[in-house]
């Protein structure tokens, strides 16, 4: 599956509230068409959130936790970590729905999970409850990308009852943020896009998670520093597997496959 064509959603909400509009929507991601929610959080509240957690990342010890039922919060330091899945280098902060904070996140955000499982063909508020539904849960996934060495290998994420679309908040800007780098999605002939040129700070990104897609180094060759936070924002709404749960399939790292094979 690769990617196609970019589609502009001018009112999130309407959309939310049009049921054929939404089957219309899948459809299209399906084959691989990229959409844009225009201002589905306010740049003012996405600063405030992106300051808060600048807060946590400086002045609190980073920790990996596993994904398991009533796990706590935490915030982590990703170096091409070997446990991951698909790596990559950046500082992640995740938010579970069973636990509180000081934003009540998953009610801010609740309209983006509301789309992405009609999008999936799911109950609009299903994966949010307080105990994992089928061995999964939901997880915003704040991630940050440092300049200089902040990136994701290429990869593909799995599609099945969980989720159909991987969507993402931007809440950096390229050219003001950061100056190079940044999220694509290849085409079949091999090219990139990148939608968040497209976008601005609090809309949102609807992708099919089977579409290559990555983080391209962020402005390559500046000298890093994990401190300043100074680089490429984003958050992700996603759907994943708790612990040792087969339920669904992991996602694929194509650049180690490829290295591999190589």
């Amino acid at each position: 599956m690769f990617a196609r064509n970019i589609h502009v959603i001018d009112n999130h909400a309407a959309l939310l509230a049009d049921a054929k509009a939404v089957e219309e929507v899948s459809a299209q991601l399906r084959q691989g068409d990229v959409f844009i929610g225009k201002r589905v959080m306010e740049p003012a509240l996405v600063d405030r959130i992106k300051d808060y957690l600048v807060g946590i990342g400086r002045y609190s010890l980073p920790n990996y936790e596993p994904i398991r039922e009533s796990c706590p919060n935490f915030h982590r330091v990703n170096y091409w970590d070997e446990r991951s899945y698909v790596k990559g280098c950046f500082h992640q902060f995740a938010f579970f729905p069973w636990n509180q904070d000081i934003f009540n996140l998953f009610h801010l955000t609740r309209d983006v999970y509301y789309m992405k499982n009609l999008i999936s063909q799911n109950r609009k508020d299903r994966f949010l409850g307080r105990t994992p539904d089928e061995g999964c849960v939901s997880r915003l996934s704040f991630q940050f990308y440092p300049q200089g060495i902040g990136g994701m290998n290429k990869h593909q994420d799995p599609v099945d009852f969980h989720q159909q679309t991987a969507p993402a908040l931007v809440m950096s800007k390229r050219g003001m943020d950061y100056a190079t780098g940044g999220v694509y999605v290849e085409k079949a002939d091999g090219t990139k896009i990148y939608p968040e040129d497209d976008a601005e700070i609090g809309d949102v990104v609807y992708i099919n998670p089977q579409t290559p897609h990555g983080v391209e180094r962020i402005d390559d060759g500046a000298p890093p520093d994990w401190v300043s936070f100074r680089g490429r924002w984003t958050m992700l709404f996603a759907i994943n597997k708790v612990g040792a749960s087969q339920a669904v399939a992991d996602s694929a790292d194509l650049e180690e496959a490829r290295q591999k094979a190589g």
